[in-house]
């Protein structure tokens, strides 16, 4: 059960870690600002700053009624409209043999094989019959670097051809018949980095002699050594005009040799997409140093007012040394790595939209919390020790509600255990989240609090605006 904890802990971490960090702009200016380095420190509201349930409510739909407001589907339109008309025209029933095969012959260009097969064995015993299966590779190592990926391809007459050219185009024209060019760039210095290994199937063969039974399996496996350089750089345009952008910086730090070990080696990356619309997409500060931090902040704006801002950074310590290559191992089983003494400790996440609302939450511990919650677990039954497991994980956690980026804090999420009863009259424990108020009410479940009838308004407005982003696909097509 710790294990499942742990994993289901880390797998959360994990997904508060990728989604980003992101800060609101000052109320004087809409330009889109980073994260403080530093958390909020809440300061309790005074009687008069309280604000009530029944208002914080009604601040939470009118902010969430403006947010969708700013996100029309109409913004997407000719965005969506070009992608339909290319998926159509260009997709499954277009000829595409000529990139396929030019990418098949640039990967076998860039294999080198290295003369050596390996077997692999396994024998099972059915009765009588004996049966024998032996995994055969045929062993190859390839360096895959974008200059060995380019070409110019056009569509015509149904089908793509390719011309030579120093990066990475594709050609084609819109309903309109402007031409439309996707091109793929890359600069900068290139860090090698063994990444993963390919098994190809190729064959198979089968024998008997007697009661015994053999199959023998034969695969090409190629070690992919990836080279990584310092800016790749996507475009899409229309005619003369810039529909997407997508930049991504990386630095591999200092990188020895061709392995990079998660208890060694260091990751700075940003991704930065920009659309013609107006809207930009920028994960940035994305920074892992191993068994040090890592952190990581996003942002969602548009015509340079901040919309969404996100963030989240955390210490982390105890990671085995273990390659990112070993991942795509066939034989790869975390069981076989130490993860008693991983962790990630002083764990911050903020959330911001619009600069209206602000949640951010702070865990100190995250192999304590995870080992509290698995304990109420366990005690589930016994009131006593369930609530005193539950306590100590909620001091563990400090999770609040601002506003107006101001650091009074308006409520706070907190664990509350509620006693349920099964059908055969036993008592027994859960806890749900709730949100504690400072105008003297005490808390209010999640469900109690987001009911329909309340937030009728907002839920209407999500389903208009979903189905407004629907109708675009239909329109298009």
């Amino acid at each position: 059960m710790k294990k499942n904890y742990l994993k289901l802990m880390a797998v959360l971490f994990a997904a508060t870690m990728s989604t980003g960090m992101i800060s609101c702009g000052d109320d004087d200016d809409n330009e889109t600002q980073g994260i403080p380095d530093t958390p909020i420190t809440p300061v309790d509201p005074t009687k008069d700053d309280a604000m009530s349930s029944a208002k914080q409510k009604e601040y939470l739909e009118t902010v969430a009624l403006e947010f969708m407001d700013k996100i029309p589907s109409s913004d997407y339109r000719d965005i969506v409209d070009l992608c339909m008309y290319l998926s159509d025209t260009y997709g499954d029933s277009y000829d595409w043999s000529d990139v396929s095969d030019w990418a098949e012959d640039a990967f076998k260009a860039a294999r080198e094989a290295l003369g050596t097969q390996n077997t692999e064995s396994k024998t099972e015993k059915r009765g009588s019959y004996t049966y024998n299966y032996n995994y055969i590779y045929t062993e190859y190592q390839a360096l895959l670097i974008a200059s060995n990926f380019t070409g110019r391809f056009t569509a015509s007459n149904g089908k793509w051809t390719r011309e030579n050219d120093n990066d990475l185009l594709f050609v084609f024209t819109d309903k309109h018949n402007q031409q439309c060019v996707l091109k793929i760039e890359t600069g900068g210095s290139i860090k090698k980095v063994h990444a993963l290994e390919l098994n190809d199937r190729k064959d198979a063969d089968y024998e008997s002699n007697g009661y015994t039974y053999t199959r023998n399996y034969y695969y090409d496996r190629t070690k992919c050594t990836i080279g990584v350089p310092e800016r790749i750089v996507v475009t899409l345009t229309q005619g003369n005009s810039q529909v997407v952008k997508t930049t991504v910086q990386i630095d591999l730090g200092s990188i020895s040799g061709e392995e990079f070990d998660i208890s060694k080696n260091s990751l700075t990356l940003s991704v930065l997409t920009e659309l013609s619309n107006g809207y930009r997409f920028d994960a940035s500060k994305v920074a892992y140093t191993a068994n040090s931090n890592a952190s990581v902040s996003f942002t969602m704006s548009k015509n340079g007012t901040s919309l969404i801002a996100m963030g989240a950074s955390a210490d982390v310590n105890g990671l085995p040394s273990v390659n990112v290559s070993a991942f795509s191992g066939k034989d790869f089983d975390e069981d076989d790595y130490d993860l008693d003494n991983t962790n990630g400790k002083n764990v911050l996440v903020k959330l911001d939209i619009l600069g209206k609302v602000q949640i951010q939450g702070k865990l100190a511990d995250v192999r304590k919390f995870a080992n509290y919650m698995e304990e109420a677990d366990y005690n589930y039954r016994d009131e006593k020790n369930y609530k005193s497991y539950i306590g100590q994980a909620n001091a563990l956690a400090d999770i609040n509600l601002f506003y107006d980026g101001k650091n009074v804090k308006q409520a706070a999420i907190k664990l509350e255990p509620f006693a349920c009863e099964k059908w055969d009259g036993t008592t027994y424990w859960e806890a749900e989240p709730v949100i504690c108020f400072y105008d003297g009410t005490s808390y209010s479940t999640f469900e109690a609090f987001f009911n329909e009838k309340d937030f009728k308004n907002t839920i209407d407005a999500f389903k208009t605006l979903a189905n407004k982003y629907a109708e675009l696909q239909e329109q298009a097509n």
